[in-house]
């Protein structure tokens, strides 16, 4: 029986890497002749972090609901490769966490992503982000909506990262629209 579900389990990440590697050579395929710059968009100033339906999410905090609403835009102006937005969107995070010693690492984590103008560095820091943020949310009753845990086991070389989403649509913001779709539901926080 365990080999059977080892065996399912390796099936099933094997499907999930192969098909998430064939969306990067498309990707790559498709953007051959646009300039070599992360900020470039396919489809102009569209919002790539769009999705059909999105999860209503509401803590029994308020703290914790801006903070998450305000994680959210982070993510956005990651999917949509904004490293400006990004900038922004931490900025105003920083504002609302103050100086709390309970959410330190946390505090240090969204300024230094406010601090950053490259679009890969942020990235790097916003796996931080993530944890952090997730410590937080779980600190604090859901009322009401779900949070989506998801996963890419493409980013960081093979390493995988995690990220936060009010959707369970996928809206990668490691590779944005270069893999956008890559990624699945890891869990569901409710």
């Amino acid at each position: 029986m365990k080999r059977i579900l080892l065996r399912t389990l390796v099936i099933i990440a094997a499907v999930l890497v192969a098909s998430c590697a064939k969306e990067k050579k498309e990707k790559q395929e498709s953007r051959k002749n646009l300039p070599a710059t992360e900020e470039v968009h396919i489809d102009g100033d569209k919002d790539l972090d769009i999705t059909e339906s999105k999860s209503e999410v509401i803590f029994d905090n308020e703290v914790v609901d801006k903070v998450y609403a305000q994680y959210l835009m982070i993510k956005k102006g990651l999917v949509n490769s904004n490293a400006k937005l990004v900038q922004q969107e931490a900025k105003k995070m920083e504002e609302l966490l103050g100086d709390s010693e309970e959410n330190k690492q946390l505090n240090a984590t969204v300024k230094l992503i406010s601090l950053t103008k490259e679009i890969k560095k942020q990235r790097d820091f916003f796996v931080t982000l993530t944890s952090e943020t997730e410590k937080l949310i779980n600190k604090s009753a859901i009322t009401s909506g779900e949070v989506y845990k998801q996963f890419c086991p493409m980013a960081f070389d093979g390493n995988g990262g995690y990220w936060l989403s009010n959707s369970k649509e996928i809206r990668n913001p490691y590779y944005g629209n270069q893999m956008l779709k890559c990624g699945s539901v890891n869990e569901t926080i409710k």
